[in-house]
């Protein structure tokens, strides 16, 4: 499967610009430019953000067939539990139930990047979250179309933390979702590991030249998922032991 070339990228980039201007949902992109590889979706993504780029609060990170997708939140969509969201916002909403951590201090670029302990000694908290991300494309778009869209990033709700995070196997916690009191998925086989995930996010976004500064949340993909939400539901994401993060699509 032949990568993108630099134009490709930026008729892409042009396109997806475009057509967010004009309005959701969003054509699929041309044949032409379009990603085959969430890697290439995710230069399109960088490539637009750097046009105007925006402070991020917080980050999202995916890994798909060991390629690793970020994308960035945005002042106003990290939200605290209970939180409530207009349905009409999302084309296609996705629940998923993750892990995230907040830094605890900066972690600037290095040339040697920072090592698991050093990072992980610099989180000052954990917690259980909602993620909700939007496919914006109409008809649904696919994993690399969605990282040339900031891999649906739309809104974060931060709920318990994790107490003793540091003494647990996040990898393995039981959790699920539950939409107006019924369960609809559980924690599933094969999920990312959210430490791991953190150490690989951490770094990535110093291989890029920024800085993790100290307050920024970062999410770790997903322990277990849900598609799609819909107005008028009520959804909880619920860890046994730990806490419920409570999300209204009103």
């Amino acid at each position: 499967m032949a990568s993108l070339t630099d134009a490709q990228v930026r008729e892409a980039a042009d396109f997806l610009d475009e057509a967010t201007a004009n309005g959701l949902p969003l054509p699929q992109i041309p044949e032409s430019c379009r990603p085959q590889s969430a890697t290439d979706g995710g230069r399109i993504y960088w490539e637009r953000w750097s046009r105007n780029q925006r402070p991020a609060i917080a980050w999202k990170a995916a890994v798909i067939n060991d390629d690793m997708v970020l994308a960035p939140f945005f002042e106003g969509m990290v939200m605290d539990s209970p939180a409530s969201i207009p349905g009409a916002m999302f084309v296609t909403c996705i629940l998923e139930a993750e892990v995230a951590f907040r830094m605890g201090r900066a972690f600037e670029p290095s040339g040697d990047g920072h090592s698991a302990e050093s990072v992980l000694d610099g989180v000052s908290n954990a917690y259980i979250v909602i993620e909700a991300p939007n496919n914006r494309y109409d008809g649904g778009g696919a994993m690399p179309s969605m990282a040339a869209d900031g891999v649906g990033n739309q809104a974060l709700i931060i709920g318990p933390e994790i107490d003793d995070w540091q003494s647990r196997e996040l990898v393995a916690l039981p959790c699920e979702i539950l939409i107006n009191g019924e369960s609809v998925a559980e924690g599933r086989d094969g999920r990312p590991n959210p430490t791991e995930v953190l150490v690989a996010t951490v770094n990535e976004i110093n291989n890029r030249g920024m800085t993790v500064s100290a307050g920024e949340v970062i999410t770790t993909g997903a322990a277990a998922i849900h598609v799609p939400g819909q107005a008028g539901q009520e959804v909880v994401i619920r860890f046994p032991g730990i806490g419920d993060v409570e999300l209204k699509l009103t």
